[in-house]
């Protein structure tokens, strides 16, 4: 308890400067239908996150953005099935930092194979790429893997080596394994990460779904665990009922995330989905989108009041379970799951709602494929559907 004391320490000097992200990659060998997963909680200090469509080099994209900002992107999918995502690392050799989002959008127009990225990697090592991150990839012909990168350097760990990754998958928060090692920023999310996943595998249930219901929008802090809910504890002095949210999974500076679903080898690339919550994962209801739809959906582009119309409906959500401006920082879990209709229990039918009829319509699609108007207007449809039920 006392390294783990010092532990948070570093993480709450830390915390206001760094995006301090939680993430995985995740092999086709350990999920429930041999498909590839990628997952990021995106935390950061910009709140008004949207989706957008860019037309690339070589490879049309979807990715998230900080709204109105087109130059960068935090986590995507193009039409080559080619996902990236990242973390920051601080503990990466250099003194150039804060690229990773251009260096992204660059990987999403240029890369279709975990190769095409390692090419990348090695070409902007000549004159430094301005990153210290851990960018998880996954590609549609199996590939799966981190890359702990510096300004000039990189490491790759693939998530397909079973000396590597023994349980098929592999977790980071802010630090590196060639780095500081497990003891660096993020620790306990990584760890809290890592025993989730390990019990997710051992009852054999990682998928997409898992991956968003489990593990984005876990609660367990530092302090202790406050399941079930609603919290029947208090900590810090807070009110009875708060979860202290600085260092959980799931936190107060989780700005939204995504679930990257991949095909296996053979299959259409297209099908590649992006699974995404634009805002906290407690307060939002996850829906897919493809990037060969050429278009992301309405609720979710900027229609320059301060961020996309479904970005902004999940704040609103998200100020009436942070209800204390005293406790800031404190989740009220009373407001979470109590009621006669309580929220999680609405955001949970309609979640399961649209699992359900994306699954439907994603056999179908690999049984006959997909047209670029099947895929918007389903994608549409879906949003829309989750736009209009998203309220406290």
């Amino acid at each position: 308890m006392k390294s783990l004391g010092l532990i948070l320490v570093l993480h709450f000097v830390v915390s206001s400067v760094l995006a301090e992200c939680t993430v995985a990659v995740i092999s086709g060998k350990a999920t429930v239908d041999g498909r590839p997963l990628l997952w990021k909680n995106r935390d950061s200090s910009f709140r008004n996150n949207d989706l957008y469509h860019f037309n690339g080099d070589l490879y049309d994209f979807v990715g998230v953005i900080n709204s109105g900002d087109t130059t960068q992107v935090w986590m995507g999918v193009n039409t080559a099935g080619f996902c990236i995502m990242n973390s920051e690392s601080m503990d990466q050799p250099g003194d150039s930092i804060d690229t990773e989002g251009f260096f992204m959008k660059k990987a999403l127009s240029r890369c279709a194979q975990l190769k095409d990225f390692e090419q990348l990697l090695e070409t902007t090592a000549l004159n430094g790429r301005g990153t210290k991150a851990n960018f998880g990839v996954i590609d549609a012909f199996g590939g799966a893997a981190f890359y702990e990168t510096g300004n000039y350097t990189y490491s790759k760990m693939d998530a397909n080596d079973p000396v590597q990754a023994p349980h098929g998958f592999l977790v980071r928060a802010n630090f590196s394994m060639t780095g500081q090692g497990r003891r660096a920023y993020g620790s306990w999310r990584y760890h809290r990460a890592l025993e989730l996943l390990q019990q997710i595998v051992h009852k054999d249930r990682l998928s997409h779904t898992s991956l968003i219901r489990e593990l984005s929008r876990d609660l367990v802090m530092f302090e202790g665990d406050p399941y079930p809910l609603p919290f029947a504890g208090s900590v810090n002095e807070a009110p009875q009922g708060f979860i202290y949210t600085q260092n959980t999974i799931n936190r107060h500076r989780t700005v939204s995330c995504a679930v990257f679903h991949g095909v296996k080898p053979g299959e259409e690339v297209a099908l590649t989905t992006m699974w995404t919550i634009l805002g906290e994962p407690v307060a939002g209801v996850a829906f897919p989108v493809w990037a060969k739809s050429g278009q992301v959906p309405d609720e979710t582009l900027d229609d320059g009041n301060e961020g996309c119309p479904l970005n902004q409906r999940i704040q609103t959500i998200e100020k009436h379970l942070y209800s204390e401006s005293k406790w800031s920082h404190y989740l009220d879990s009373n407001r979470l799951v109590k009621g006669k209709f309580s929220f999680t229990q609405r955001r949970d039918e309609v979640e399961s709602d649209v699992f359900s009829t994306t699954h439907t319509r994603m056999v179908e699609w690999r049984l006959h494929g997909a047209t670029i108007k099947e895929f918007r207007d389903f994608q549409n449809m879906i949003c829309n559907q989750v736009f209009r039920k998203s309220f406290y």
